[in-house]
Order: C-alpha cells, then sequence, then structure tokens
C-alpha cells in the first residue's frame, strides 16, 4: 500500500510502544519526524538527543503503532520494530491497516495544583527509569508523607498533557519528570515531553506546553475524571491535544 497521500519528509509522527510483559498498564508514546519512506517501511528521527545508551530501549520485532495527521484527519497505522538507522534513526516495518479518522478535541481545564518537576535534555532512557522507579514508590501503598507540601502553580491540564511556566533555559524535545498533587493521593507522575514554549512577561519564564510520553493508564483514568470534574468551572476549555 502507498501512503504517499499521508504522508510526507519531516512529518510529526507519534510512535506507540506496548507495555511489555509483566509491565503496569500504561500510555507511552514518542515523537518522532519522517526521515525517509521506503517500500513498506519508514525511517524515523528521534529528538531527544543523547548517547546511544539513553536511546529507547526498542527490541527486535517489537509491535507499535503510529498515529499522525493530515488533510485535518487522523491517521493511525501499525507497524513494527525493525532497527537502528543511526543513532536517533530507526526503521520501522509498515503493517497494512491504515485507518484514517476525524480528529476530536480533547477537554482541558485551568487550575491550581501541586506541581514539582525535574527537567533534563538527552537522557530519555534514564528519565524513563526514574519514572517507573517513581510510579513503584507512588503505588506501593506505603507512607507518602516524607513527599511534603508541592509547591502550588496556575497549570492548563489535559489528558494528553500539561502546561505551566518553566524557568529558561527551556528547549522542544526536553524531558521532564512531572509529578501533580490535586488533592488526592499518591500525585499523578509522568515522564512529559517540551512541544512548544511561549516567553511571559518575565524574561527567567516561559509557558511550556508538555505532552505525556510515559503515564499510567490508571492516572489517565484520574486525569480524565479529574477533568470532567472541572468542566464545571467557567476556564474550562476545548483544544486539540498538545
Amino acid at each position: 500500500m502507498s501512503y504517499l497521500k499521508y504522508f510526507k519528509t519531516g512529518q510529526k509522527i507519534l510512535l506507540a510502544a506496548p507495555p511489555g510483559d509483566g509491565a503496569i498498564s500504561r500510555t507511552e508514546t514518542l515523537t518522532t519526524y519522517l526521515q525517509e519512506m521506503g517500500k513498506g517501511h519508514f525511517d524515523l528521527l528521534l529528538p531527544y538527543g543523547g548517547h546511544e545508551e539513553e536511546s529507547y530501549p526498542f527490541a527486535a520485532e517489537m509491535p507499535l503503532s503510529l498515529t499522525s495527521e493530515a488533510f485535518g484527519l487522523g491517521l493511525k497505522l501499525s507497524c513494527h520494530f525493525s532497527g537502528h538507522r543511526d543513532k536517533d534513526v530507526i526503521r520501522v516495518q509498515l503493517g497494512d491497516d491504515l485507518q484514517v479518522f476525524q480528529r476530536r478535541g480533547s477537554p482541558r481545564v485551568d487550575l491550581q495544583a501541586g506541581v514539582r518537576y525535574t527537567k533534563g535534555r538527552g537522557t530519555l532512557r534514564t528519565f524513563r527509569d526514574q519514572w517507573e522507579k517513581n510510579i513503584r514508590i507512588l503505588h506501593s501503598g506505603g507512607d507518602l508523607s516524607k513527599l511534603g507540601t508541592f509547591p502550588r502553580r496556575a497549570i492548563n491540564l489535559g489528558s494528553g498533557g500539561v502546561r505551566f511556566d518553566l524557568k529558561a533555559p527551556v528547549e522542544v524535545a526536553d524531558l521532564c519528570l512531572v509529578l501533580i498533587d490535586y488533592g488526592q493521593s499518591p500525585p499523578i507522575c509522568s515522564l512529559a515531553e517540551v512541544v512548544w514554549t511561549k516567553p511571559t512577561e518575565s524574561p527567567e519564564r516561559f509557558s511550556t506546553g508538555m505532552r505525556f510520553v510515559s503515564l499510567l493508564d490508571a492516572d489517565l483514568k484520574r486525569l480524565e475524571n479529574l477533568i470532567r470534574e472541572q468542566q464545571k468551572n467557567p476556564l474550562a476549555k476545548e483544544e486539540l491535544e498538545v
């Protein structure tokens, strides 16, 4: 099947990975960019940088799925990992099950919440390992009082990502470990990536939109429930996912 109608070089593609054997149910989605198309395969560039040991731990024949958009429509296609073409470039073999669908808006809300974050660049595997360690601790049923009080700040929250101000410097593809405390224990913990930044009145801070890369399915449901409750707030907005 030819995908030239829907895909072009440089196009942003989200690559979803399975949770893995014995892993806690999760959503894990990487940003990639289409570098080259071949017969039955895509070569995809991952923008996270870093040394080879910091790359995502793809496994031979790992089943994956691609999502993107074209002409205002959503695209979804199955594939599997074929191999590394370069440090930041992977090849995936494509399935023949392309789905084209209408994109729907994702509700987002403005609220005050406790937030902690750690930012880095070129440390995808390290941050992913730290995220897994954090969720094991947070969901172990142990005493979380040592976490203390989270600094409160204004955030814009959706099921796909979050927006709040970050201290400079901050760039697209930076990674963040984000913990959000909205009054229900345990805090929601996500690995997120910066997808856009905008200057604020302060030269030291940028309004920053982040997309969740790794998130427990249970935490995703908690976010969806929180957003439904907060939609009663007149500041709630309907926007596309980041």
